[in-house]
């Protein structure tokens, strides 16, 4: 006979989690949950790692950056406007609230990456508008040096 105790094997790791439906109980709740349910069985399974992600599809950490990239877009079409109609006040919320939030995402759990990229760009774009913006008044500063020499 051995002297050596059998050891009981070692405990089994928990699974990873996995992205929850919506747990709400209102119509909204449930029919989101009705979509999610009929994609589920269509979803490859090369993406069923995103598809499960914690941040993945079936959450909102993954469909309100999707929908915030729109803030980018208005930004980018806001380089076309004349620099005298930006809003600094405005713009200077959103890069703020862009730079914020981009620090933000890196530091929850889970990381969200989609989040950092959307808010990222958002800070950029509204960095460049107040470089405009500065810019056009820096001119405009120059304009009212040189006019009144000119006069004399």
């Amino acid at each position: 006979m051995s002297s050596a105790a059998v050891q009981p094997p070692p405990p089994v790791p928990p699974p990873p989690p996995t992205a929850a439906a919506s747990a709400g109980k209102g119509l909204h709740s449930k029919l989101y949950n009705g979509m999610i349910g009929a994609a589920d069985k269509f979803v490859p399974a090369k993406l069923r790692p995103l598809w499960m992600h914690p941040a993945g599809p079936k959450t909102i950490f993954f469909w309100a950056p999707v929908f915030k990239w729109g803030l980018v877009a208005a930004g980018l079409s806001d380089l076309a406007r004349p620099a005298d109609s930006i809003s600094v006040s405005g713009c200077a919320a959103l890069a703020a609230t862009g730079i914020i939030w981009s620090r933000y995402s890196l530091v929850i759990i889970p990381k969200n990456y989609s989040l950092f990229a959307v808010n990222l760009f958002v800070g950029i774009t509204q960095v460049v508008q107040l470089a405009r913006a500065y810019h056009y008044h820096q001119e405009q500063e120059k304009l009212k040096q040189v006019q009144p020499a000119a006069q004399n």
